[in-house]
């Protein structure tokens, strides 16, 4: 069998393209040139060029996240490693398949602290607390392989970010190089006894509930989720990441927990939950509760809750075979219709008395087409957004799960953009997290990667700020902000920029700014908020 000699750079991209990859975010740099060369002879993959490494993981965040394949960001070796750090946490807390491909310094001396370009010592240390699988590759003919192996992993079990990295000599040399055929996507149900066990303390719950963590967004599994409850007739609360793991206009769907503890007298009045997908961390779940807990990955089952019943396997799968053992065991709950809008009635009660944010809020919904992705950042408003948006549709709500990463939702909003072209996508951020990234204006421009940005400016960093005011007498330090004219500031890069005088003005400049054909951002002056929690 003729084994065709090519150069590890064209290994790297013909492997890329085989397991399906068609975006690589990266921003160039001494070590990855000859990859570079391989990527532009395989017109399947585009290369969108970042002007910081930091947007690279961010922005391969935000398409796997958005359309449930791998994100791929690549960086030269050392400081860009660093620089792609936060994003990369951000991934790993997210459960988000990213594939961080990193130069590293010439073979010979890797770990001899010679003092060559971009050389830190040991790279793998860098990244291993944040990816599950960490490979150096020294060899050309290695590439496919290690690439595949990478692939394998962001598609079974928790799909967690991983890392490969190579010296130049591995991408410049050539070698008979075979490439493999795609990694295939699995997802494994739970063993059967398990399933049988959380069939029967759910078929003996008065009052059950369901506890939607990201999970059910990520493992596809919103509509088995969505029947469970059903069947059930089991009121639903997601986590902040579990936003859309069931329609918010569906009477079980009562609201979002994180941080919400208006959210608290429906776990209370629950017996038995159903936790699928999630940490379960600050849940409230009593002792005398039964906890049923549904997770692909077996450590975070009793991480917060010891005595849950452990169900471990991919979300979608097991939910199908819990309902179809459900149904074996008994016939649908009468309806709870009325007293779950009930529940929900009284937190949304509750969430709009806090202050101007909640009108806000609801002015942001309604503006908005029913399928829009909003990207969150870490701000008062998006916190508000965690708590009252209601979201209609899986993968297309995000936030930074519990890395509460300031500056993350720019870049991931370009990312979600690249990978749904088809759909609204609307970054909603403050004026301090805007600026983490906000060069990256011209990587939208350039590549037309149309997000509309809504920049909620208090000329602060609003939350440690408000923490100043509520809890130390006001004595401002650090949280202060001078600003831009963030709509001039757009325009500088090509973009289209819009300063509202009102926070209601957004009713009609949304609209207008999802229907242009370029990137937008439009500036919302306000004052500072009171918390939303």
């Amino acid at each position: 069998m003729h084994v065709p000699s090519m150069t590890g750079g064209q290994a790297f991209a013909g492997q890329l393209a085989r397991e399906g990859v068609t975006h690589v975010f990266g921003l160039p740099g001494d070590q990855l040139m000859h990859a570079l060369d391989g990527i532009y002879d395989q017109p399947s993959i585009r290369y969108v060029t970042t002007r910081h490494e930091q947007a690279t993981t961010y922005m391969a965040d935000g398409y796997a996240r958005a359309t449930g394949r791998p994100g791929v960001a690549f960086v030269v070796p050392g400081v860009g490693v660093y620089n792609a750090g936060a994003g990369l946490a951000t991934a790993w807390a997210a459960s988000s398949p990213v594939l961080l491909v990193a130069g590293q310094v010439n073979r010979d001396g890797i770990g001899r602290s010679l003092g060559l370009l971009h050389e830190i010592d040991d790279q793998l240390d860098v990244v291993r607390p944040v990816t599950a699988w960490q490979q150096r590759v020294l060899e050309a003919g290695a590439i496919p392989g290690a690439v595949h192996e990478a692939m394998a992993r962001l598609r079974r079990g928790r799909r967690r970010p991983v890392e490969i990295e190579m010296p130049p000599e591995a991408f410049a040399e050539e070698a008979g190089v075979g490439l493999l055929d795609a990694a295939p996507d699995v997802r494994e149900a739970a063993d059967p006894d398990a399933v049988a066990r959380a069939a029967a303390a759910l078929s003996a719950a008065e009052r059950p509930l369901v506890w939607a963590g990201g999970g059910v967004v990520l493992g596809d599994a919103s509509p088995a989720l969505t029947a469970v409850a059903e069947f059930l007739q089991a009121p639903v609360v997601t986590t902040r990441q579990g936003k859309g793991a069931i329609d918010d206009r569906h009477p079980l769907s009562v609201g979002t927990a994180w941080v919400n503890r208006r959210v608290q007298p429906v776990v209370d009045d629950a017996d038995v939950i159903l936790a699928v997908g999630t940490h379960f961390a600050s849940s409230g779940a009593r002792p005398d509760q039964t906890v049923v807990h549904v997770d692909v990955d077996a450590d975070e089952i009793g991480r917060h809750f010891p005595g849950a019943i452990p169900v471990v396997g991919d979300a979608a799968p097991t939910l199908e075979a819990v309902l179809a053992a459900l149904q074996k065991l008994g016939d649908p709950r009468p309806s709870r219709t009325q007293e779950t809008t009930a529940m929900r009635a009284r937190i949304e009660e509750q969430l709009r008395a806090v202050g101007p944010q909640a009108a806000m809020v609801e002015t942001l919904r309604a503006a908005l087409p029913d399928d829009t992705v909003v990207v969150a950042c870490t701000t008062t408003m998006a916190y508000m957004c965690h708590m009252y948006f209601p979201v209609y549709e899986p993968r297309t709500y995000l936030s930074t799960s519990y890395m509460g990463t300031l500056g993350f939702a720019f870049p991931a909003a370009l990312g979600v953009k690249v990978g749904r072209p088809d759909r609204p996508v609307v970054c909603v951020t403050g004026d301090g997290g805007f600026l983490f990234a906000a060069t990256e204006l011209a990587t939208a421009v350039q590549h037309g990667i149309n997000v509309v940005t809504v920049v909620y400016n208090d000329n602060a960093y609003g939350n440690s700020n408000r923490d100043q005011r509520e809890r130390f007498g006001g004595r401002e330090i650090g949280t202060v902000l001078h600003n831009p004219d963030f709509a001039r500031f757009a325009e500088s890069f090509g973009a289209d920029g819009v300063k509202l005088g009102d926070p209601r003005e957004l009713a009609d400049a949304l609209p207008e700014a999802i229907g242009n054909d370029r990137p937008t951002v439009v500036e919302v002056p306000m004052e500072r908020l009171p918390s939303p929690f």
